[in-house]
């Protein structure tokens, strides 16, 4: 066994002849990369744009994620985050030294109660109508109290007013906290919100201004979520006078480098008889004469592989970045100037390839985004779900309120809501034919879910189809009943229209859900964000109109 295991090998002339035969003894007159040196200029990135309104550009917080200013939006709690923080407030009070502290808390009590029922009982599960029984009465509503104390210390008049006590210094001091520990909570946008409603997406640019030009990447639509260079567009945009008072700085850096060989799974082998690693095999693609852009990565993986030298571009977060010079010096001294892609002379009508390069308006830029985005970010489950989809049958749109923030601050089914509505009040029964009376009756319109809100194609005076948000009158036991939008993902506090080309037949999927992240300086933050992507494909509501059944014909 000892000498079988060897795999001696006798005929070390029959294995050189292999080697001459398989041409590893060719040899091209051409040196190995040893040196390159590399020129690279870097533009700091200072301004921030919500939206496509050139004069909101306002300076960017460079401690800050882009996602996190762009996703961000303001956080509503409900009665559970209420409930923790009068606690909170409460407790503050209670380690003071203000005097007669239970007539103290008693007066915020009665001027910032926990309803003993809720104000909107669709939002109103089984366990929050237990929680607001337990709370009601008992403990103050933080989050009305941190709204009218922020209002009041802004100079503002605070609905509903604070009682007396807030007169106390102390007191005062102790709302303070309430209102530094409440904001410290969430990070919350200063009126640049980018979220774009009519288009369910987020619109935004980065700028890095020099003198006589306005440079920015331009986000036109990012749907939430991951977001990197090939989100941005590159524009030139007219100056404003928060890009002229943030101009960018331009550093010019110049470094020497050893070049590495590409190296990547399943490359060959520099050598025949070495093994390879057989996890990835090029060899067993599968690509047709017309599939040119698999033909070349095959090409590039089996011929090419090893030909290929990398060198890394070091540059900083949050800046622009471009290489000037690159200078490489071969095994032999030679010195080679590289030159871009770009420059490369093409035929008439075509554009020299390239790859990794910010475009916009026709025109290839050279520069590299290195823009100050998140690395990990927990995401919760989603508080609010809305589906957009296309009902062929009814020739409309609906927004399926899937999700909702319920009174817990958690997510709440609301088909889940609607099945128990129509169990306490059912639809109306239907009418009972009589002997000598009519044995059929007429329907207009049948109900659908409580949580399907209609959206209503309609055209704007400039022509443009829009999908504007609707309602619906749904026959109960006890009358009529208005459907209700209740997402905030829905705006219902205002007409809302969304741009008809938006929702597709594959529909659109709308998450409102908090994101948390750690940056490089250790700092978190905590936000409310949304994110939209692919739908699940058509539907159908049940609607249906002019109807004609028979009645319920009477018990013998």
């Amino acid at each position: 066994m000892e000498r079988s295991l060897q795999a001696q090998i006798r005929d070390g002339m029959w294995m050189i002849a292999r080697q001459w035969q398989l041409g590893e003894f060719l040899g091209d007159d051409a040196g190995s990369p040893v040196d390159a040196t590399l020129g690279v200029e870097l533009r700091s990135i200072t301004t921030y744009r919500p939206g496509i309104d050139n004069a909101a550009t306002s300076p960017i917080d460079p401690k800050l994620p882009i996602e996190v200013h762009v996703e961000r939006e303001p956080v509503a709690l409900r009665m559970r985050g209420s409930v923790q923080l009068g606690l909170y407030f409460e407790n503050l009070l209670r380690k003071s030294s203000v005097a007669n502290i239970p007539t103290v808390i008693a007066a915020f009590r009665a001027a910032f109660p926990v309803a003993a029922t809720a104000p909107d009982a669709g939002l109103a599960s089984d366990d929050s109508l237990r929680f607001r029984a337990v709370a009601a009465g008992r403990v103050t509503d933080g989050e009305a109290l941190y709204l009218s104390a922020k209002a009041a210390a802004a100079g503002q008049t605070a609905t509903p007013p604070l009682p007396a006590a807030a007169s106390n210094p102390v007191v005062g001091t102790i709302l303070s906290n309430l209102i530094a520990y409440r904001d410290s909570l969430f990070t919350e946008p200063a009126q640049d919100s980018a979220w774009q409603s009519s288009e369910l997406g987020y619109e935004f640019a980065i700028g890095s201004p020099i003198a006589g030009q306005n440079l920015q990447l331009h986000a036109p639509d990012f749907p939430g979520g991951h977001l990197d260079w090939y989100s941005f567009s590159l524009e030139t945009a007219p100056a404003n006078t928060v890009a002229s008072a943030n101009l960018a700085q331009v550093t010019p850096l110049t470094y020497d480098m050893l070049p590495n060989r590409v190296a990547f799974r399943g490359m060959p082998d520099s050598r025949w008889w070495n093994f390879e690693d057989g996890t990835t095999d090029f060899g067993q693609l599968d690509a047709e004469h017309v599939d040119l852009a698999k033909l070349l990565v095959m090409e590039f993986a089996l011929v090419y592989g090893s030909d290929w030298f990398a060198i890394p571009v070091p540059m900083q977060i949050g800046t622009l970045g471009r290489v000037t010079t690159l200078v490489v010096s071969d095994t032999f001294g030679v010195r080679t100037l590289i030159r871009p892609a770009e420059q490369t002379t093409v035929n008439p009508g075509e554009t020299p390839w390239s790859m990794y390069k910010l475009s916009g308006n026709g025109t290839r830029s050279d520069f590299i985004a290195m823009a100050p985005t998140l690395g990990l970010a927990d995401d919760a489950t989603p508080l609010e779900e809305v589906l957009f989809l296309r009902d062929d049958m009814a020739a409309m749109a609906w927004a399926v309120q899937n999700s909702l923030q319920s009174d817990l601050d958690v997510p709440l089914d609301a088909y889940q809501m609607y099945l128990e509505r129509i169990r306490i009040d059912p639809p109306p029964a239907p009418p009972v034919a009589t002997a000598t009376g009519p044995q059929i009756y007429y329907t207009i319109e049948t109900p659908v879910p409580d949580n399907w809100i209609p959206m209503v194609p309609v055209q704007t005076p400039q022509g443009q189809l829009m999908l504007r948000r609707g309602t619906m009158e749904i026959p109960t036991s006890s009358g009529l009943q208005k459907l209700t939008a209740r997402a905030e993902i829905l705006e219902p506090q205002h007409p809302f229209f969304l741009a008809d080309r938006v929702v597709p037949r594959a529909g659109v999927l709308v998450d409102r859900y908090f994101r948390r992240t750690r940056s490089s300086d250790g700092s978190t933050f905590v936000w409310m964000a949304r994110k939209s992507g692919v739908g699940k494909g058509p539907g159908w509501s049940g609607l249906r109109y002019d109807i004609v059944s028979k009645m319920t014909q009477p018990a013998d």
